[in-house]
């Protein structure tokens, strides 16, 4: 059920290289979301660390990473997708502290 809700991409080419989350059509434009302020931050916070990997900045992504898992499985933050009741900010903040 999580990962189906952390779709994460990359797109390398040559000179240029762009990191994004994945989406499911249903979420694409959705004012409800973005009202609610309960989309889910996950997914742009992993494809952010992938980003950091590719940067060479690993230490960092590995950070993030470990921050983001920390939260969306020990703590009590997470999108009503996941599951839980927080707002997108509420997560991002939890992100923040596990980084502290």
């Amino acid at each position: 059920m999580l990962r189906k809700q952390m779709v994460i991409a990359g797109n390398v080419g040559a000179d240029h290289a762009i990191f994004e989350q994945g989406a499911s059509a249903g979420n694409v434009g959705n004012d409800k979301l973005l009202e609610q302020k309960t989309a889910n931050p996950v997914a742009l916070l992993l494809s952010s660390a992938m980003m950091l990997r590719h940067l060479q900045f690993p230490s960092f992504a590995d950070r993030l990473e470990t921050a983001v898992k920390w939260v969306i499985s020990e703590s009590h933050y997470r999108t009503k997708d996941l599951g839980g009741t927080s707002t997108t900010q509420e997560v991002v903040d939890a992100v923040i502290g596990a980084l502290d």
